[in-house]
């Protein structure tokens, strides 16, 4: 995604990505991972050596370096590092991801990656340990310094690390061997809206690029998740207009425009009918909670499996 203009679009980096290095230490240590004022909706750990846990929010993932966590932050999560332990860790939000993540051909199981907790133990050759240090290295250096293009280098190295999760979690693997048809047709259909939502595709033109009826595409959405196509693909759609409301400089015209909308009015109903805002309202309240450093709710827009 290009760099966006100046002054209003992603003003804090800080919110998008934190960095903290898990230095050894002589007792045990722990890290809330939804922070507080920040967007935190993905973590990555980086265990150099030692041991340690993911606890909280119903589950405990073991940890025993070298590896490397993916995880989907849940309210309650936390890390426990042991005591002699080393490595990084990295927050990282929803926003960051999904353009880390793209719209390239491997796009689908990165989306498919980033969904799950995912674990990489034993990472070999040695060199492979390195190249992954490296990404956390850079991230906790460009996040201090905030410098123009900031936003395409966080982008490049957190897809760096999601391809090294993938690689070596062996997801890649399981991606050859398939999934539920359900689960694959969902992904597939999701790849799509991310590709096209913008393009104003009817539901039949997304059925007929998945080589699927209009009827099979609705069944399947409503099995899996209870929600129809159209409510999904409303949902994508108010989920990027309220990122671009909030952090872009665009005017609500150029925003319908970009958006695929036939006009600002149409955009103004759609967007009202949705969230409850005017566009510019929804604009004035995201503006008054990022100078209070407030992190503004997210809008509907759900995680799809």
């Amino acid at each position: 995604m290009a760099e966006p203009a100046a002054g209003v679009y992603r003003l804090n980096l800080n919110n998008h990505a934190s960095a903290q290095t898990l230095s050894s230490a002589l007792h045990v240590r722990r890290y809330t991972l939804q922070a507080e004022h920040r967007d935190a909706s993905r973590a990555a750990v980086l265990l150099s050596s030692g041991e340690g846990a993911i606890g909280g929010a119903g589950e405990t993932i073991a940890l025993l370096a070298p590896c490397l966590l993916w995880l989907p932050i849940q309210p309650g999560h936390y890390l426990r590092v042991a005591a002699g332990s080393s490595g990084e860790l990295l927050t990282l939000s929803d926003m960051l991801v999904r353009d880390a993540i793209g719209q390239g051909v491997e796009s689908i199981h990165l989306r498919a990656l980033n969904e799950r907790a995912s674990v990489a133990s034993a990472i070999a050759p040695a060199s492979v340990l390195g190249e992954v240090a490296l990404s956390f290295a850079a991230i906790a250096r460009e996040g201090k310094l905030g410098e123009r293009g900031s936003w395409s280098f966080l982008t490049a190295h957190v897809a760096l690390i999601l391809v090294h999760c993938w690689r070596l979690s062996g997801l890649e693997d399981d991606t050859r061997q398939g999934f539920h048809s359900h689960s694959v047709l969902l992904v597939k259909f999701r790849h799509l809206v991310e590709t096209h939502f913008r393009d104003r595709w009817k539901i039949a033109d997304y059925a007929r690029s998945l080589a699927v009826s209009h009827d099979r595409l609705h069944d399947t959405c409503v099995r899996m998740l209870q929600r129809t196509p159209l409510d999904l693909l409303h949902d994508r759609l108010t989920h990027e207009a309220s990122l671009r409301l909030a952090r872009s400089g665009l005017s609500i015209e150029a925003l319908a425009d970009d958006l695929g909308f036939s006009s600002p009015p149409h955009f103004s109903r759609f967007f009202k009918q949705r969230t409850g805002f005017t566009p510019a309202g929804y604009r004035k309240v995201a503006r008054d909670a990022t100078k209070e450093s407030q992190i503004l709710p997210p809008s509907t827009y759900a995680d799809w499996p």
